[in-house]
């Protein structure tokens, strides 16, 4: 069962931080775009700040467990690597970090395969460079093989703490891509790990992923700022107010929305994958109907 809501906490947003600390939050996710200048990747200002405070707790004035995401756009990936990453996070001290981001796009195979390995070769290097912190690993691919694939990688490397990144599949609202991340998910979740499901921010579709141990959000500032209100799970104009109360009422909206969470279907039950076992259902049975066409 979903044990919670991890907010995205921003450090260049000074209401993100005020957010985090209002709710009370016993984890916060940063994100490493944060620490680097837009054009060349270089360290900014926030950065050096950091440094200056010797580490993120002291900057933050947070005790709590902070997360550091690599995810990051495509053209700031290809700017960094491993020694990089290690630098950030040996200097602001978070107590995790996901492992290293990269381009996996649908129906891309060979590119996504290209990207899987080396991926999968900066994580381990930067693991190494970084002994002290847990890594959290960060699931890519394109297709259920490659995701599979990946896993097994990422659990020879000793990591049980996982994150899928379901942003882009909800992106268009496209039904086919919500279920094929379903199922991805499908496939990295089992009993013996944990999973964190980054960029879904709608309380109605969490339902959906119930499975997932927790959440990591921005979104209850992205529709505050677009004047969106969640209200019993329903986006709906905003009536008004400050970018930041909505945004604080939209984070307690889906943090509500967890409790209907235990009347769901669950990935797991009885030790078996129920989204596993539908989806080999449908698969035979659109196999049956293409036979008979």
């Amino acid at each position: 069962m979903t044990r919670g809501i991890i907010p995205l906490t921003r450090l260049d947003c000074k209401n993100s931080i005020k957010l985090a600390k209002a709710i009370n939050s016993p984890i916060i996710v940063i994100p490493i775009y944060d620490l680097l200048t837009d054009a060349k990747a270089k360290f900014n200002k926030t950065f050096e700040d950091i440094k200056a405070c010797d580490g993120i707790h002291n900057y933050l004035d947070y005790n709590g467990f902070v997360i550091l995401s690599l995810i990051m756009r495509d053209d700031l990936i290809w700017k960094s690597g491993p020694k990089k990453y290690a630098e950030i996070i040996n200097t602001i001290k978070p107590n995790a970090f996901t492992t290293v981001d990269g381009g996996t796009y649908n129906k891309q195979e060979i590119k996504s395969w290209k990207e899987v390995i080396r991926l999968s070769n900066e994580t381990k290097k930067l693991i190494e460079l970084c002994p002290n912190v847990k890594p959290i690993g960060h699931v890519k691919g394109c297709n259920s093989v490659q995701i599979k694939s990946h896993l097994e990688y990422l659990k020879e490397l000793g990591i049980n703490t996982f994150m899928f990144h379901v942003g882009d599949f909800f992106r268009n609202s496209d039904e086919s891509m919500i279920q094929q991340a379903k199922h991805f998910c499908s496939l990295i979740k089992n009993e013996r790990n944990t999973l964190l499901l980054y960029g879904l921010g709608c309380p109605k579709r969490m339902l959906e992923f119930s499975f997932a141990d927790f959440f990591i959000t921005y979104g209850h500032f992205v529709n505050a700022r677009n004047g969106k209100i969640f209200k019993n799970g329903i986006k709906q104009k905003s009536n008004g107010g400050s970018v930041y109360d909505v945004a604080l009422h939209n984070f307690k909206e889906m943090t509500r929305s967890l409790t209907s969470l235990k009347y769901q279907t669950k990935l797991f039950s009885g030790g078996e994958c129920k989204w596993a076992v539908v989806q080999q259902e449908l698969q035979f049975v659109l196999q049956k109907q293409r036979a008979r066409t």
